[in-house]
């Protein structure tokens, strides 16, 4: 059982973008390279902890949802919040930024951790916001309320597809196999 204590990073919840950067950024704002922190709040939106998930090289950082909600997990947490660097001080988000908090949300949805946010801290206080620039839909997940709403088929076919193209296999590599024998029978003659 995880132990719940009093918030270690800030009294203040985190209610808006300007209070996690006020609360947060003095912490990773200094870093010479990015670096991807993940913040676990509380159901009452306070920190729990900060987690440096990435230490990059200069403008890059590699990070897998595993990582993060591996903290997220330990931590207890209700819902997580991901900072990232940009050392430069540009605030726009790359590609592979969008790519990793999209791939992020929805392994986030599928354990039902939401992420509230991710931000990007510039030079200053100056941040950019997935939520306030509505970038990404950080909507709830869904789920099925009848077993008719349950679409098992999809899974089906694609277990029955997979047989199939194995016994496809076996059955191409036994005429291989028979035809090796043949030409090793012809070559003894």
């Amino acid at each position: 059982m995880v132990k719940t204590t009093p918030p270690l990073l800030s009294a203040e919840p985190i209610s808006s973008p300007e209070a996690a950067v006020r609360a947060l950024a003095d912490i990773v704002r200094d870093y010479d390279r990015e670096i991807v922190a993940c913040v676990t709040l509380s159901a009452s939106m306070h920190p729990i902890n900060m987690s440096i998930i990435s230490k990059a090289i200069l403008n890059q950082s590699l990070i897998h949802p595993r990582e993060v909600l591996k903290t997220a997990i330990l931590s207890n947490a209700n819902s997580i919040m991901l900072f990232h660097t940009h050392p430069s001080g540009s605030l726009n988000p790359s590609r592979e930024d969008i790519a990793m908090t999209d791939q992020l949300q929805k392994a986030c949805i599928i354990m039902n951790i939401p992420m509230i946010d991710h931000i990007i801290l510039g030079r200053g206080n100056q941040y950019y916001s997935f939520r306030e620039k509505d970038i990404l839909p950080m909507d709830k997940v869904v789920y099925a309320t009848k077993l008719d709403d349950i679409n098992l088929k999809v899974a089906e076919k694609q277990s029955v597809g997979k047989r199939l193209q194995e016994k496809k296999e076996v059955v191409a590599g036994n005429s291989v196999s028979k035809k090796k024998v043949k030409i090793e029978n012809k070559m003894q003659r």
